[in-house]
């Protein structure tokens, strides 16, 4: 049985979330959101359908997405705390994993946040192309225990999702959540993870 985990960054955010929500839910495929906190108090009512579709798990994305390599220890915790409650307001429940804005971070920002920092191993890359049918290319690449950035942010990812759900589901991939994909590895010490099979708390770099 091949598994992947869907990603999605920056939201919620309006039209785009919706999109996605309503293809997930009616798919009844399990994804991650990793929230950020801004977008969280613009859209409350967003976040909060997610969560009461019992089908998603929800990750810190931090309050106003810096990079965590250009701020110092107390904006961090900040940027970190203020999410937290924030996800907790609207979900009842706090992240258990962090995913710094760009993938930045080193072994000193693992140490800060003392949390599991969940990166990917595969990147549809609609941040830059902006073209749902690039984004599917990238998704052909597909492994297993792949963890997928895409961007509810994005437009292009949105467009993409259905036919990246169907590409998948022919390549007999099960959909899980970051908590199923990982298991037990998320109750170790902190790591930077990459996908199911890749990790390291020595630094960014695999």
């Amino acid at each position: 049985m091949k598994e992947i985990a869907l990603t999605f960054d920056d939201g919620p955010w309006g039209e785009t979330t919706l999109q996605i929500l309503d293809e997930l839910i009616q798919r009844q495929i399990p994804a991650t959101f990793m929230i950020w906190g801004e977008h969280a108090l613009q859209y409350p009512n967003i976040l909060k359908r997610a969560a009461e579709a019992k089908l998603f798990a929800f990750g810190n994305h931090t309050y106003s997405h810096p990079s965590l390599l250009t701020i110092p220890r107390k904006e961090i915790l900040s940027e970190i705390k203020k999410t937290d409650e924030i996800v907790k307001k609207i979900t009842g429940e706090i992240p258990r994993f962090i995913r710094p804005p760009f993938g930045d971070g080193n072994l000193e920002t693992l140490q800060i946040i003392n949390r599991p920092m969940i990166c990917w191993s595969l990147d549809t890359e609609s941040w830059q192309h902006h073209e749902a049918k690039l984004c599917l290319e990238k998704v052909r690449a597909a492994k297993d225990g792949d963890i997928v950035l895409m961007h509810d942010f994005q437009a292009a990812d949105a467009k993409a999702l259905p036919a990246i759900i169907d590409f998948l589901q022919q390549e007999d991939y099960v959909f899980k959540t970051i908590p199923d994909l990982l298991g037990n590895q998320l109750s170790d010490e902190p790591f930077y993870y990459y996908s199911r099979d890749s990790r390291n708390n020595v630094g960014f770099k695999k």
